[in-house]
């Protein structure tokens, strides 16, 4: 079992040499795709994930206030090919919140 553990959680001979850059950096604002209801939020955190299925980064996001998925949760999960970047933001109310 132990075996099977250490060799699940290490990261990629090169690392970070040979894997890709994030595409996204902390602060940016993203979007999630595809949803019914779009779901967007500012990047909080980020780590490389080395899955089997799918090896890559994946991101922290704290939802917006007016984001639909905000009804339930504050924050979410999302890899990096879920996520484009969010160009026509809509006021940014984390700042209002974070204030608070």
């Amino acid at each position: 079992m132990s075996a099977f553990i250490s060799q699940a959680f290490l990261l990629p001979k090169g690392f970070p040499q040979m894997s890709s850059a994030p595409k996204f950096s902390l602060g940016d604002r993203v979007r999630f795709v595809p949803l019914l209801a779009e779901a967007y939020g500012i990047i909080v955190g980020l780590r490389f994930a080395p899955a089997e299925h799918l090896q890559g980064w994946r991101y922290i996001i704290w939802l917006d206030l007016q984001s639909p998925s905000r009804v339930w949760t504050s924050s979410d999960l999302a890899w990096e090919d879920d996520l484009p970047l969010l160009t026509t933001a809509p006021v940014n109310l984390l700042c209002k919140e974070q204030s608070a």
